[in-house]
């Protein structure tokens, strides 16, 4: 018998009794990211190893650590590892996280990622993520893969209280997911995966730097037996980059797992409260745009079986929001909205040798009550805490999804195939198909050609259908969109060196887009006659900071690349949805001395379409292209033992430049920090 450490700094042991030889088996069943200490080639030769004692901060002279890529991520219904899968799945690792030198998940994205994450307020205030050509209503945002996308608009969609230090990994998938989970994931799907209290530690850190900001952040991780407890709160504020962008922002996420044998339980919730000057966020006309929001959502998820598997889950998901479109005028015009979301899944899935299959039911409520979406009620309900308010409009969709999904394997080949019928009250006459087909063939070890062809379909948002205000007005004869989606790639894995380069065809129906209309002056949604998207994807990813190699100057490189063209039939220039052409993005670590660390983030972005603006001398709106530009931050870390202190700046050459509609972002902005992390060593009794 071999003993090894799960997690040197905890002191909990796993005990391997016997080897397979299938790929990882061991470290597969066990359903997380292993690390495997490096040890002297004299302690690999004895048939009982000691259990090392080492403290925490004489880790890093005893051994170094090395991350598998058997863990499990989306990309198919059945439960499959990450060298599994026949489909292109970014996974951004907790490394990558911790040194990128970013206040927000979405920054986190806007660098590492082929995703189009379009920012109307920085540090996690309000962000827009598209996938390969898609809208910010075509991407399902889950967390613990639980679907939290929101309804009413996909705006709402990365509102979530999760902080970037407590994020283990984020999996981005990467193409149509329909048939996989559901009509939310039209273009692709963005699923975080939060720490679990897998050892005692306690980390605090505090911020500060221009405009006013500060950010106070606390996560904790307890293990008490069976039970895991990680939990995680912070609050961030700022005066303001410009007139009407100051924003107050709390969080509070609290994850619980239960592990035994096959078996797991798994429970999570989370509150957030935002309140923010939204200048320029949804009209130019309007520069005094305010919001409050609140968001809670909870969530339980059971599994268990080993070769037949059971899983069912349930959530909830409540946003409440007050937008106003003058600050000091709420007279003028304000909304009310408050969204239900309901939802539970069962998977039932078996796993053979050459075969696996699954089977499962998803059910979701979608719920508004609102004084400006939906259908006029009868008896008008008050909106709590407000005087003199009432919600006067409200509308309900439920939607069923039956799935399939078998997997075939041989040799070098692999074959994912399913399908999905979907049913939904609103088009009760209109059940929809999708059919779907994954493949991949191991060319040679660590090389893997995949191809997949996938049918999806998604629903108009609440916004979409209802929505109204002086500059937008909704479409109640809109159409679900349709696509059928065509992708091809290769990934490569080998030694620290993780590469891919896939290209994807989109061919459209239906597509919704917002149109903007100069005699009107205003926007409102249509059904696309023809729309395609096509691109090509490059990633290529070099880690450095290996074991058994001593580490230099560079510790890891990470480069994408994204080419896309989209052809609609009408103009660019008079289209909401303004994709990107192209896509340039770089990460670079590298020692400065010592204990001293430096990270770069290097972004360049070529978008199509135009920029509606507002001249407030003529009173009259224009239009004027985006126009490319080049962002790079930087980050400079100090660590030793529990401390550590950082400075960051982020658009460092001072560019102006908008992301979306017409909420100019920020200039160059300097940080400090400081972070302390505590970890409480587990009791290990002796051989």
């Amino acid at each position: 018998m071999v003993n090894y450490k799960k997690n040197f700094d905890t002191g909990a042991v796993i005990c391997f009794k016997r080897w397979s030889r299938k790929k990882f088996a061991i470290l597969a069943s066990l359903s997380r990211v292993i690390k495997i200490g490096v040890l002297c080639l004299s302690y690999s030769l004895l048939n009982r190893l000691p259990v090392i004692h080492a403290q925490y901060d004489s880790l890093t002279t005893i051994m170094k650590t090395v991350e598998l890529d058997e863990v499990e991520v989306i990309g198919q219904r059945s439960r499959a590892v990450f060298s599994e899968i026949s489909r292109i799945v970014a996974v951004i690792r907790i490394e990558d996280i911790h040194k990128a030198g970013v206040q927000s998940l979405q920054d986190l994205l806007e660098f590492v990622s082929n995703v189009d994450i379009r920012q109307r307020g920085m540090m996690g205030v309000q962000s827009d993520a598209g996938i390969r050509g898609g809208s910010f209503d075509h991407v399902m945002i889950m967390v613990n893969g639980i679907n939290l996308s929101d309804p009413q608009t996909g705006h709402l969609s990365l509102d979530l209280p999760i902080d970037f230090e407590h994020v283990e990994r984020v999996e981005v998938l990467q193409g149509s997911a329909a048939r996989i989970l559901g009509p939310g994931a039209f273009t692709g799907a963005i699923n975080i995966v939060t720490r679990r209290g897998d050892s005692n530690d306690i980390q605090f850190s505090q911020v500060f730097g221009d405009y006013g900001y500060n950010r106070s952040a606390l996560n904790a991780r307890i293990k008490t037996g069976i039970l895991q407890n990680s939990l995680s709160l912070s609050r961030s504020a700022s005066d303001g980059y410009i007139e009407n962008t100051d924003f107050k922002l709390q969080n509070l996420y609290y994850r619980a797992s239960l592990n035994q044998e096959n078996s797991t339980l798994d429970f999570q919730s989370g509150y957030q409260h935002k309140q923010f000057g939204a200048a320029g966020f949804y009209s130019p006309r309007f520069p005094n745009q305010y919001e409050k929001a609140e968001l809670f959502f909870s969530s339980i998820s059971v599994s268990t079986g080993d070769k037949v598997r059971i899983s069912p889950s349930a959530y909830w998901r409540r946003r409440k929001d007050h937008f106003l479109l003058e600050r000091d005028n709420p007279g003028f015009y304000q909304n009310f909205h408050l969204t239900d979301v309901f939802g539970s899944q069962l998977n039932i899935s078996y796993q053979g040798r050459k075969l696996g299959s699954t089977i499962g039911f998803d059910l979701r409520s979608e719920n508004i009550l609102s004084n400006n979406i939906g259908y006029d009620i009868a008896n008008p309900v008050a909106v709590h805490g407000e005087d003199s308010a009432f919600y006067t409009r409200a509308y309900s969709r439920t939607n069923l999804s039956y799935f399939q999904e078998h997997i075939l394997s041989f040799g070098d080949f692999r074959f994912t195939g399913g399908i999905m019928v979907n049913w939904n009250t609103a088009y009760p006459l209109k059940p929809a198909v999708f059919p779907g087909l994954d493949a991949s063939y191991d060319i040679i070890p660590g090389l893997r050609f995949v191809a997949s062809v996938n049918r999806a379909l998604h629903l108009p948002s609440f916004t979409d259908l209802f929505y109204r205000d002086p500059v937008n007005q909704g479409n109640l004869n809109l159409d679900p969109n349709r696509m059928v989606a065509f992708e091809g790639g290769l990934r490569y894995q080998w030694n620290g060196i993780f590469l891919t380069a896939s290209w994807f065809r989109h061919q459209g129906r239906d597509i919704i887009d917002w149109l903007w209309s100069f005699e009107q002056n205003r926007y409102s949604p249509v059904n696309l006659s023809n729309y395609s998207a096509t691109g090509l994807e490059l990633n290529a990813r070099l880690n450095l900071d290996r074991p058994g190699k001593p580490a230099g100057f560079f510790r890891s490189l990470s480069v994408s690349y994204l080419y896309q063209q989209n052809q609609k039939s009408v103009p660019d220039s008079v289209s909401k949805y303004n994709n990107l052409r192209n896509k340039f993005s770089m990460m670079v670590r590298h020692r400065v001395a010592g204990p001293v660390e430096a990270s770069w983030r290097i972004s360049y972005q070529d978008r199509m379409g135009d920029i509606i603006g507002f001249n407030t001398e003529t009173n009259s709106y224009y239009a004027d292209a985006y126009t490319p530009f080049w962002l790079i931050d930087g980050t400079l870390r100090y660590q030793k033992r529990y401390f550590e202190i950082f400075a960051e700046v982020s658009n460092l050459m001072n560019t102006q430049y908008v992301d979306a509609g017409s909420a100019f972002q920020p200039g160059r902005w300097f940080r400090i920090g400081v972070q302390l992390h505590v970890k409480i060593p587990e009791k290990v009794s002796k051989p």
